[in-house]
């Protein structure tokens, strides 16, 4: 039998020198301006996502949480003009105006014409990031998202790979208009350069690292007015209240097994109470279906409860920290699939089966803080738990599932093939040909303490993820007719982080982390990856 314990340790050698090698040289990056809180106390720029997410906002609306890792999320009343970018406050400034005394506070970068209710404004934020990875397996590119890891058997599985990526380098507008009518419009316009892109070998290394695409993360249209705000466009969904419960990681976000999505929607929200001790939000959607052949949208809908005077300081992703308030969520999602028939084409029916989803999440400041540039000594502690069917594309999850082969009775050569009107991953049939959706529940736990040394400059997190598939099994069972699908589909995926962040500079954040994952393919099979990764992030 094969001894593998060298080559473990070499792998875990390796990783330790990487990290620390490319911690200590990233930590060189110097900046001069600061990073500071939005107005209404909530959640700023959330980390970058894998491909795919958005901007949160100052306000306790849902509509207003849409920064995945560049704006604030909701907490407090709406502001009058939407978030800035992340840790700015929404106010211009002048290049006479003194910068605030707060170590983390720095002004926006706005663009203001006329005064008063005839004031345009457009605030410009972002921020440039240089990530450096090195993982003991060939299973990634430069995010890990819903990807599995390589079987321990297979070559991809037992060697290493090392990747330099700018593609989470982030640039935003917010707008502001006069009010009309009493209703004031905004607007959040985001991209990155996660865009649509195939991954090596697909494509040359050199056109993916060098050349990345250019995508939109944000670009949705807001009124808000004391009755009830409308949201028109793509940002965060309302199923998990994101981004305000996101975890704290070096990791692009949304975390293996997270749930973490980003679409187009038309939504409805108001903050009841907004200014005093306890505030509702509640919020409903109807959001692009996950399968246009549905002919009918997803519906959304959720409901949160605030604590404002119990606030603790949190890092949606990896910028724009901000003080958030105690605070439980209770959301839902119901989709409809209409999956083609399994037989040859051409399909002349189609097979319906019904998604849902519901989330409970919770984040609760353990060591609170006055106001965000309270940071030294706070512990907060965030969690989520998900079940629901038909949601894989919302947990960044899947498993790799894929529909099985049709049936060949007549050896047909070439053999008849599935015409899927639907993306892998959501549903599938079983060895009658019957529709089902594919099962999922999910759970994460986050923790952030901001150490004392320099006022909290410098912090920890961790985070342990976990989801499973209660159904793929019976969907794929062994000695089945899709035995080839039993190595290659996986029904539990688990995920764990440790995270170092230091504020070199008010506008310069340097970041570690070491991160497990593990998969269990429905062959028993369980391999793992351990990654380090080391980030400069520079903010505007």
């Amino acid at each position: 039998m094969k001894d593998r314990s060298t080559p473990d340790a070499n792998k875990v050698r390796a990783l330790v020198a990487v990290v620390f090698t490319l911690g200590a040289s990233a930590g060189f990056a110097r900046a001069d301006q600061p990073l500071d809180v939005s107005p209404a106390g909530e959640p700023a720029a959330a980390q970058a996502d894998t491909p795919s997410s958005v901007p949160v906002e100052a306000t306790p609306s849902p509509a207003q949480e849409v920064a995945g890792a560049s704006l604030p999320a909701a907490a407090s009343p709406a502001p009058a003009v939407p978030p800035p970018a992340p840790g700015r406050p929404a106010v211009e400034s002048s290049p006479a105006e003194a910068i605030p005394a707060s170590w983390f506070a720095r002004p926006a970068l706005t663009l203001a014409v006329g005064e008063g209710a005839r004031k345009w404004a457009v605030t410009l934020y972002g921020f440039v990031e240089a990530d450096f990875i090195f993982d003991t397996t060939r299973s990634y590119s430069d995010s890990i998202g819903s990807a599995l890891v390589a079987r321990s058997d297979t070559y991809e599985g037992r060697v290493g790979r090392t990747q330099f990526s700018m593609r989470n380098t982030r640039l935003g507008f917010a707008f502001e208009s006069p009010p009309i009518a009493g209703v004031q419009p905004s607007a959040v316009f985001e991209s990155d350069f996660f865009g649509h892109q195939d991954s090596p070998p697909s494509t040359s290394e050199n056109t993916y690292f060098t050349s990345p695409m250019f995508r939109i993360r944000h670009a949705f249209v807001r009124l808000e007015n004391p009755y009830v705000d409308v949201l028109a466009g793509q940002t965060y969904d309302v199923f998990g209240w994101q981004n305000f419960f996101s975890p704290c990681s070096v990791e692009f976000l949304g975390l293996p097994n997270q749930l973490f999505s980003r679409n187009m929607q038309l939504r409805l929200s108001h903050a009841f109470y907004a200014d005093g001790p306890v505030s509702v939000d509640v919020a409903a959607s109807a959001v692009r279906p996950a399968q246009r052949d549905a002919e009918v949208p997803d519906a959304n809908a959720g409901l949160r409860v605030r604590f404002n005077r119990w606030k603790g300081i949190s890092t949606p992703g990896n910028v724009g920290t901000v003080a958030l308030p105690l605070s439980f969520g209770v959301s839902g999602t119901v989709r409809q699939f209409k999956a083609n028939a399994f037989a040859p084409p051409p399909a002349q029916r189609s097979n319906s089966a019904t998604g849902w989803g519901l989330s409970l999440d919770a984040l609760i400041p353990f060591i609170p803080a006055a106001s965000a540039d309270n940071r030294g000594n706070r512990l907060t502690l965030i969690a989520s738990f998900v079940w629901g069917t038909g949601i894989a594309d919302l947990i960044t999850a899947g498993g790799g599932a894929k529909f099985p082969t049709l049936p060949n009775p007549q050896q047909d050569n070439p053999p008849p093939l599935y015409e899927a009107d639907i993306d892998n991953g959501l549903v599938s049939f079983d060895a009658n040909g019957v529709l089902h959706t594919i099962d999922w529940q999910a759970f994460r736990v986050g923790l952030q303490y901001y150490l004392p040394p320099l006022g909290g400059r410098l912090f920890l997190s961790a985070n342990f993820t976990q989801a499973h598939s209660g159904n793929l099994a019976k969907l794929f069972p062994k000695g089945g007719a899709e035995i080839e699908l039993l190595v290659n589909v996986a029904d539990t995926s688990r995920y764990a982080d440790v995270n170092l962040f230091w504020d070199a500079t008010p506008a310069v954040r340097v970041g570690l982390s070491g991160q497990y994952t593990q998969v269990e393919y429905l062959d028993g099979s369980k391999p793992h990856n351990l990654r380090g990764m080391a980030q400069t992030v520079y903010q505007f």
